[in-house]
Parts: structure tokens; C-alpha cells; sequence
């Protein structure tokens, strides 16, 4: 996956003006954070070169997981096209460029962020998108921890915040974000057990609040993943030559791992199953690790089920199972 050549140009203008050694030291200190466990309401960014470093490191990555939540939501909600998007703790505005990317008939967006020098980068990435929505977002500066009750919108997103709040802060927000959605919710949170844990929670939330799950579930049951296993997925992203700078990272791409969870209001055509782990393509067959409408199961397909074993080579973990109907051969 590649920033969409308008963002890219802008990141490219907006921090070309800072010295790569200084973004290096603060980039450092935020992965570190990232990877360490922190207490609730613990800024993630500290300073205003905390800011230039989240941009430049963070922001590709949060992208690149919003951007594949937003994509399966859509092959799941095709027919629910959002006008609007709320976006809450919004950062720079990442998620409303990946839901421009997704739904390019995307109308008025909100977005809700507290700290005011990322806000001022947004703001400056916003304009020079190509997308009239972006340039003309509107921009609320608020704590999420006590967030007005929002307006109602198509889309509502949030990305890499429940983390930053403490348990029944959550649940709070999480309501309120239901509540203010007239069709989509997507939540995205880091890729590890205690980042699954809360979606895995706020999964369970929206369905007592009467949700769909649109995806990554192929179902609105219990979630079936055992204790000590995570739900999780990654997409590849490909890295500018700012980005290796600042992360002073030699090769060309990184992985970022991530949990979701898309809840509808919609209408919702539901998957035959999604890809846990990444496909053991083998001599003549495929094994496969699948989250079905019955819980987890391993599946081979081999060579003799026709196209559905060559559609199951090109799977990729996270996407969903092709349909029982892929079985039968194309016409010819």
C-alpha cells in the first residue's frame, strides 16, 4: 500500500523543513512509548517535535491500518455509501484520508482533536489534498474524555484513542460513538493483546447495543478467539524516502499490525469467514486459518476445488473467504 500521491507531496512539504536528526531523537522516543505500556490519559505526544515526529512516523502507518479496516467494511456494507465522517481524536486527520480514499463521494467532514499543534499540521496537510472535503473539514479542539455529545454522521472513526482512556471512559465513548452514527462506526487499535482486548470489549458493547458487525466477524457471536491469542492484522506500507529518514530504517517498507472492529447499522452481506494468518500456499493446496460463522477452524483448499483454490492463493491475511458459489468453475 502506497499514501496517496497528495498526501505524500503534502507530508513532504510540511516537514521538509525540519532537520532529519531531529526528527530521528523524537521518533525514537515515541516508538519506545508505543511499545511500552503506559498509564490511561497519558499524552502520546509530549512536545511540539513530538508532533513533527508523529506526523512523519506515525501517521503512514495509521493510515495504511484505517485504510484496510475502511476497505473491508466497504466489500461489506457496499451498498451504505456515507455522506459524512466524524472523526474523534483525529491526530492530523488520518482517518478522514483514508475514508476519502475509500468512499470518494464523501461529503462534509468532522474532526475532534485536543492537541492544537496537531491540529495546525492537519490543518496545513489538509490543504493541499485534491479532495474539497478535506480542505474544508472542520476542526473541533476537544478532550475526548469529555466530548459534547456529537452530531450525527454516515461515518464515524477512531483510531489508536481508547487506549489513552481508562476503562469506563471507554464505554462511554464508545456508546456516544454509536449513538452519533447513523450508519458506520469503525474503531482501530494497535495489533497487540491489550489493543485487541479493547476491541474485542467494544466489540461485545455494540453488539448489546444492537450493531452489526460488518467486519472483520463473519458473525455477531461471542468472539471465539481463546484466551492468550489475539485477534490482529497487518498491512504492508510502503515507505517514502522522509519516512526511512526519520525512522532511520533501511528497507523500503514496514508492517503495521493492528485490531478492528466495524459496526453497521446497514445492511451488512456477511463474509464466508476471515484470515487469521497469513496462507501456507503449499504443493497443490492452500492452508488456511479461519474465523467462520461456527468460530475458528483450519481449512485446506486444494487443487481440484477449481477456482476456489486459485482465488485462496492470492488470499491475503485479513481478507475474506471467497463465497461457497466461488467453487464452481467460470463459465467458459
Amino acid at each position: 500500500m502506497q499514501l496517496p500521491p497528495d498526501l505524500r507531496a503534502a507530508l513532504e512539504d510540511v516537514l521538509g523543513e525540519t532537520r532529519a536528526s531531529h526528527l530521528k531523537v523524537s521518533a525514537a522516543d515515541i516508538s519506545r512509548r508505543y511499545r511500552t505500556p503506559k498509564q490511561p490519559n497519558l499524552p502520546a505526544l509530549r512536545s511540539a517535535e513530538d508532533v513533527v515526529a508523529y506526523v512523519a512516523v506515525r501517521l503512514p502507518a495509521t493510515y495504511a491500518a484505517v485504510r484496510h479496516g475502511l476497505r473491508q467494511t466497504l466489500a461489506a456494507v457496499p451498498d451504505g455509501v456515507p455522506a459524512t465522517q466524524l472523526d474523534v481524536g483525529a491526530g492530523p486527520g488520518t482517518a478522514a484520508w483514508a475514508a476519502v480514499a475509500t468512499w470518494p463521494g464523501l461529503g462534509a467532514i468532522t474532526l475532534v482533536e485536543r492537541d492544537p499543534e496537531v491540529i495546525s499540521i492537519g490543518r496545513r496537510l489538509a490543504a493541499r489534498a485534491s479532495a474539497g472535503p478535506l480542505r474544508e473539514a472542520r476542526w473541533l479542539r476537544e478532550d475526548l474524555r469529555r466530548l459534547s455529545p456529537p452530531a450525527r454522521h454516515a461515518l464515524v472513526t477512531a483510531a489508536y484513542v481508547l487506549g489513552e482512556l481508562d476503562l469506563d471512559v471507554q464505554d462511554r465513548l464508545v456508546a456516544r460513538l454509536w449513538q452519533a452514527s447513523r450508519g458506520l462506526l469503525v474503531l482501530v487499535e494497535p495489533g497487540t493483546p491489550a489493543g485487541f482486548a479493547r476491541i474485542r470489549r467494544a466489540r461485545a458493547q455494540l453488539l448489546g447495543l444492537g450493531a452489526q458487525v460488518a467486519a472483520p466477524c463473519p458473525h455477531d457471536e461471542e468472539c471465539p478467539m481463546a484466551d492468550g491469542d489475539w485477534c490482529h492484522f497487518a498491512q504492508r506500507l510502503e515507505r517514502s524516502a522522509l519516512h526511512r529518514r526519520s525512522k532511520d530504517a533501511e528497507l523500503g517498507h514496514e508492517d503495521e499490525k493492528f485490531s478492528y472492529v466495524a459496526a453497521s447499522r446497514w445492511p451488512v452481506r456477511r463474509a464466508e469467514g476471515r484470515v487469521l494468518r497469513h496462507p501456507q500456499v503449499r504443493q497443490g493446496h492452500v492452508r488456511l486459518e479461519v474465523c467462520g460463522p461456527h468460530g475458528l477452524r483450519s481449512e485446506v483448499v486444494a487443487r481440484s476445488d477449481g477456482r476456489r483454490y486459485r482465488l485462496a492463493k492470492d488470499l491475503a491475511w485479513g481478507e475474506a473467504m471467497p463465497s461457497p458459489g466461488s467453487e464452481e468453475e467460470e463459465p467458459n
